[in-house]
């Protein structure tokens, strides 16, 4: 799916996250300081790569996505995220399952430090750990690829439970 928003689009290729880098400095340039708020992208590759899949503004308030104010959403093809902007102590769950249930797999990520942009490689624990974002994976199959459901909020969710295996990163 090709990204419709010229704009946006020349801020995400700008500062491409590959998979040895790791969040970009804030000094992104005029173009990423300029985005109203913060942005939630999501990519069919892990490390950002291949196509997007959904695109999504997060205005710091709980955010359920899929939503009408997105675009692009990809049922079942999202390995990997990258943020624009996210405040540090958001809280974003991906699940496996269309209806948020913790029966199936889902990650929960919480931003530790701010910075402009942020890859989250992908929402199985993989990698080695960074001081930008932490993740817990429950495991009950595998989650890349097969994302139905994210939620995104400023404070802490309450439940966490887990039929599977914890992972954490």
């Amino acid at each position: 799916m090709r990204l419709q928003n010229a704009f946006l689009m020349s801020v995400l290729f700008a500062t491409a996250c590959g998979p040895e880098s790791g969040p970009v400095p804030d000094e992104t340039g005029a173009q990423a300081g300029a985005l109203a708020s913060p942005v939630i992208t999501f990519w069919e590759g892990n490390f950002c790569g291949g196509d997007q899949v959904g695109s999504y503004p997060y205005n710091t308030a709980a955010t359920l996505i899929p939503n009408s104010s997105g675009s692009g959403w990809s049922n079942d093809e999202a390995r990997s995220m990258k943020l624009f902007q996210v405040p540090v102590g958001t809280v974003i769950r991906v699940y496996n399952s269309a209806s948020g249930s913790h029966g199936d797999d889902w990650s929960e990520i919480v931003i530790n430090q701010y910075v402009e942009q942020l890859c989250v490689t992908s929402f199985e624990v993989t990698g080695t750990p960074n001081p930008y974002y932490s993740l817990r994976y429950c495991d009950t199959g595998g989650l890349d690829g097969k994302v139905s459901q994210v939620r995104a909020q400023p404070y802490a969710f309450v439940g966490d439970s887990c039929n599977g295996t914890w992972r954490y990163y």
